[in-house]
């Protein structure tokens, strides 16, 4: 059977990597959380001070970007794929709403995006894998042979991002999120590098009232016409 690259873009909070981590399973696939890679450069940009305010040292953290390693490992104990920044499990702190806040900005540099975007190229060289995040069936795999785009009510990502944080046992109030999931759109819309916009070949889903198996089931469906 041939192997594809199967790119899923969309905005924040609309169960992208809920999506991809499912079908990646069901298919054999590897996943790779480009969100995530963005997050954990975020997450180093605070520990290190690059942040004063909203205004990022630019010069320091690209200096920095050699220094930063992103490696995906699985968790023996739920089976679920953790990110690693320099050696260190930060799955838990890049999902705080603190790199939330701020990792639209990180994501808006073009050295950090060329950078990234690199390394995702680099593991898609095989095929066989599923990747999500904005600018996945765009700008790193254009020719990808199946590309999602998701979208959906700002209130129902909101809410979707408040109980994903309440399971974690992390505080955050739903004004504060939806606040946040707006601006992060507007600024993945509108940035400069590699804005989030739909694949004019994407298939799009509105899953703001569908459950996680009808997705599932929708996303397997289309998965099976391209691979026939």
């Amino acid at each position: 059977m041939k192997k594809i690259i199967v790119a899923i873009d969309g905005f924040s909070s609309c169960g992208k990597s809920t999506m991809a981590k499912n079908l990646a399973k069901a298919i054999g696939y590897s996943y790779i959380d480009s969100g995530a890679m963005y997050r954990a450069v975020t997450l180093y940009a605070l520990q290190h001070g690059y942040f004063t305010s909203d205004v990022i040292d630019k010069e320091s953290l690209q200096k920095a970007m050699n220094l930063i390693e992103i490696t995906f490992h699985i968790n023996p104990e739920n089976g679920e794929t953790d990110t690693y920044l320099n050696g260190v499990n930060v799955e838990t702190d890049i999902r705080s709403l603190k790199v939330a806040s701020k990792v639209s900005q990180i994501a808006a540099i073009d050295f950090v995006r060329h950078a990234l975007v690199e390394k995702q190229q680099m593991l898609g060289q095989a095929k066989g894998i599923v990747m999500d995040g904005r600018d996945i069936g765009t700008v790193v795999f254009p020719d990808a042979e199946l590309k999602i785009f998701l979208t959906a009510s700002a209130e129902v990502r909101a809410q979707r991002r408040l109980d994903e944080m309440k399971a974690k046992g992390q505080e955050a109030s739903f004004d504060e999120i939806l606040d946040n999931v707006k601006q992060r759109d507007q600024m993945d819309m509108t940035r400069k590098e590699s804005p989030l916009r739909k694949a004019p070949d994407a298939i799009e889903l509105d899953n703001t009232y569908l459950t996680i198996p009808e997705q599932q089931d929708w996303l397997l469906q289309k998965f099976e016409q391209v691979i026939a």
